[in-house]
């Protein structure tokens, strides 16, 4: 995929946690107020389904240690890199691409394989970077360990621009994403992109469910997420799920960064302010639910793309200040989000 403005222009494209132009005006200045308002809305659900996807890996950390893991955006970073040295053929201006055709028969390997790749590296790095680094943290408080991912989030970040430069490169998406491929809804194009970003979107949400409701993990996950102290005098081996609890968040994280490079265009600080996004997505739904986080990002997806397209005096610069007056309206009166669950402290 190539990147640059011809890729800014194509309709209906999203450019999460950077700017939101009026794209539809762009697709078709003969729509009418009532298509440019559908067109708004498709190219919302576009940016919504990415925060929604690490606002779902922020949740999962939560619900697994009560904490918030502020380095997940560079493992989905670090990930989405090693999913594009896998893909791509082999080149001295790519690091590592030699490396994985020299381990990796077949390669370079196609793009749903690629990513597949990818979604182990950040579950692999998040899990270890748990097991090895954070569980050695002596007297474990909410800061230190939060300290700890922001130290995690910055060697990640320096790792990332040691190895691959800060070159803007185009990542191929996984869905047609041709200026043609869309289906029309009035005046309208709900782009191909977007129905299969939201597709993945659902089935991993409905796998995780599957998983936490119905399997012996998923009971166990629960328990420690309920309570940590009574769920090892149950015999349940509490540091086991906190590690799977990160390296699924770790997967998830890096299925999102793949989903949205495409857009954003790879490169190593792609995920800062997506990451921002989805940490208020999953603020607003509620940090332990995994529906809460689908429905904030959406909130957010829609609120960016709206503000942008209809308060032109602040424009798409000023979309984050808008999502994070939406979570402070909400939390004035939820404050726990709006599907948070109250923890009730005992004295």
């Amino acid at each position: 995929m190539l990147a640059g403005s011809a890729r800014r222009g194509q309709p209906g494209q999203g450019d999460p946690g950077r700017e939101t132009p009026s794209r539809a005006r762009t697709a078709d200045e003969g729509v009418g107020a009532m298509g440019l308002f559908l067109q708004r809305c498709f190219d919302g659900l576009a940016n919504g389904a990415i925060y929604a996807s690490l606002a779902i890996a922020l949740v999962i950390v939560y619900r697994s240690t009560g904490l918030l893991n502020v380095a997940q955006g560079e493992v989905a970073t670090l990930g989405t890199y090693v999913g594009f040295v896998v893909h791509s053929p082999v080149t001295p201006a790519l690091a590592g691409t030699g490396l994985a055709h020299a381990l990796l028969p077949g390669s370079p390997w196609p793009i749903w394989a690629s990513i597949a790749v990818a979604v182990v590296v950040g579950a692999v790095v998040a899990a270890g970077a748990e097991r090895l680094i954070l569980r050695r943290i002596p007297q474990r408080t909410g800061m230190s360990v939060v300290s700890a991912t922001v130290g995690l989030m910055l060697l990640l970040n320096g790792f990332t621009e040691r190895m691959w430069r800060g070159v803007v490169r185009g990542f191929p998406s996984a869905f047609p994403n041709h200026p043609d491929r869309f289906v029309l809804v009035g005046d309208a194009r709900l782009r191909y992109t977007t129905i299969g970003t939201w597709a993945t979107l659902l089935v991993v949400l409905g796998a995780l469910w599957l998983v936490l409701r119905y399997t012996r993990t998923g009971l166990a996950f629960r328990a420690v997420s309920s309570s940590p102290e009574m769920s090892e005098l149950m015999g349940i081996r509490a540091g086991q799920v906190t590690t799977l609890g990160w390296g699924l968040a770790g997967g998830i994280g890096a299925l999102a960064g793949c989903l949205v490079a495409p857009t954003v265009l790879l490169e190593p600080g792609m995920m800062v302010r997506v990451l921002i996004f989805g940490l208020v997505a999953a603020t607003i739904g509620g940090l332990d639910s995994l529906g809460g986080a689908v429905l904030g990002g959406l909130m957010i997806g829609l609120t960016q793309t709206m503000i942008g397209g209809y308060v032109p005096f602040l424009g798409s610069q000023l979309s984050l200040p808008g999502a994070l007056l939406v979570m402070v309206l909400i939390l004035v009166y939820r404050p726990t989000g709006l599907f948070g669950t109250r923890r009730i402290e005992r004295v």
